[in-house]
């Protein structure tokens, strides 16, 4: 203000009349802090460093033992052009309580923000401007009354004071801080069941609120706890439309809530049997617009344990490196359509008993490679119509006893001894010779006597006529 009121100091108010007088001063200097340094965190930048200071005019830096600084962790601020202004106003609000002092006047023209400057004072350090920051008048006026005492009218007043040079700042209030936690439900758009910002924030409609519709309009972006999170990791459950959830405060500050956690009701219910399936434990979810659902089961009832899993369509699985089972008694599989397997390396299979697998229609296998079979005992293939084998080269069968061919009546059988056959049309040409069997007949055919000598053609067309016959190989050469 640049009017001052000047206004004399007299002790003896009685002796002044006409003139604003000061008859009463008290001035106290107290300690102050002379810096105010203020922290927060905005969960939108939160690796900035927001932090602001701002200290005393005149103010000496001693470094790490300056004295008297305040610190809040709390600012209550969240950009650095709110933090500036903010924290300059706190630090006034502070200085102006180095020096205060009250005072007793006859003086209407003060007032709150007044600035007024002593006269007369024996103490010379009173004698400057001073400004008002609380007043309070009193006034008598007897002959409003109808008594008429002699008295006249008085004004007197008793003020409070800071020093005029400072700009003054009321003290700083907290705001109310909030009573606890409380419910609300999850809400958003009309004919959405979930709705979210990119944060995995959610609105929510408060029972108290009367004026707001229970809709995305209801309240601002509330964060949602979860029970572990990270730069690209972590749990994410989303709090869905229509649900009743927690919502405390941080640091009590109505401004800021967050979700906390969910409550069921009486309108949504738990997704067990309750108290039956006590000791169950789940995480279902709900098919979006939907009336599927994916499901965790855990079941702890003594010799009942399960771990149970319903996926409402697929199963993606994706191991980097090795995966294991372990399972100590039977493994049973149904698949209602088609199975595919794509190993891109080697497929190993061990089976400590039997291997029993059943084919409703074909069985292809193609094998760039070689293929190889070993059987401790018997192989056996039985077709009902025809078997095909074909090779590029060759087709080597080889058996350390006996290889039998048999058609109907017919057979063919050869033994490291020799070949024998049953009796058949031998046409035109030569064969080589063999050397010399000891014969054995598949079940059911007499065995010949043994051929001394080899056989000719025309022995073998009469052995045709009469019964089997045999090629036998001389000890020495060829037939």
């Amino acid at each position: 203000m640049d009017y001052v009121l000047p206004a004399v100091y007299q002790p003896q108010p009685e002796t002044a009349h006409g003139v604003d007088t000061i008859y009463q001063v008290r001035l106290g200097v107290g300690m102050s802090p002379q810096r105010s340094l203020h922290k927060d965190f905005n969960p939108e930048n939160p690796r900035y460093h927001l932090s602001h200071m701002h200290s005393s005019e005149g103010f000496r830096d001693f470094g790490s033992q300056t004295p008297y600084t305040v610190f809040e962790s709390y600012g209550r601020f969240q950009k650095d052009a709110a933090a500036k202004p903010f924290l300059k106003y706190r630090q006034e609000a502070l200085d102006n309580q180095k020096q205060t002092g009250s005072g007793s006047s006859n003086c209407i023209k003060l007032m709150p923000g007044k600035i007024f400057e002593i006269k007369n004072h024996p103490h010379k350090l009173l004698n400057v401007r001073w400004q008002v920051v609380g007043i309070s008048h009193h006034g008598r006026c007897p002959q409003a009354l109808g008594n008429d005492a002699g008295e006249g009218t008085t004004l007197s007043n008793q003020f409070s004071f800071i020093s005029g040079l400072d700009d003054y700042r009321p003290p700083f209030h907290y705001k109310p801080l909030a009573d606890g936690d409380e419910t609300a439900i999850v809400v958003g758009p009309e004919g959405e069941e979930i709705f979210v910002n990119k944060d995995g924030a959610i609105k929510v409609h408060f029972h108290w609120n009367r004026y707001d519709q229970p809709d995305d309009s209801a309240s601002c972006w509330v964060r949602v706890a979860q029970g572990w999170n990270g730069n690209g990791f972590g749990f994410m459950a989303i709090p869905r439309i229509g649900q009743e959830v927690i919502i405390s405060y941080l640091n009590g500050d109505i401004d800021r809530p967050i979700v906390t956690g969910c409550v069921y009701n009486g309108l949504n219910r738990p997704p067990l049997d309750l108290p039956a399936q006590k000791t169950r434990t789940t995480f279902k979810t709900k098919t979006h617009k939907g009336k599927g659902f994916n499901e965790l089961r855990f079941e702890d009832a003594k010799d009942s344990e399960e771990i149970y899993l319903h996926g409402q369509k697929d199963l993606t699985a994706h191991i980097e490196n090795d995966a294991y089972w372990h399972i100590k008694h039977d493994q049973k599989s149904r698949i209602d359509n088609n199975r595919y397997h794509d190993i891109r390396a080697d497929d190993h299979h061990q089976v400590a008993g039997s291997r029993k697998i059943t084919t409703e229609g074909d069985v292809s296998h193609r094998i760039a490679g070689s293929q190889h079979i070993q059987t401790g005992d018997a192989t056996v293939i039985d077709s009902g119509q025809e078997i095909h084998l074909k090779s590029g080269g060759k087709v080597v069968l080889e058996a350390a006893a006996e290889i039998t061919l048999k058609v109907g009546g017919s057979f063919l059988k050869v033994t490291p001894g020799g070949i024998l056959c049953s009796p058949i049309n031998v046409g035109q040409g030569s064969g080589g010779s063999g050397r010399g069997v000891s014969l054995q007949l598949p079940e059911g055919v007499e065995p010949l006597p043994e051929v001394e000598f080899p056989v000719k053609k025309y022995c073998a067309l009469q052995a045709q006529e009469n019964a089997a016959w045999v090629i036998k190989a001389p000890q020495g050469g060829q037939s």
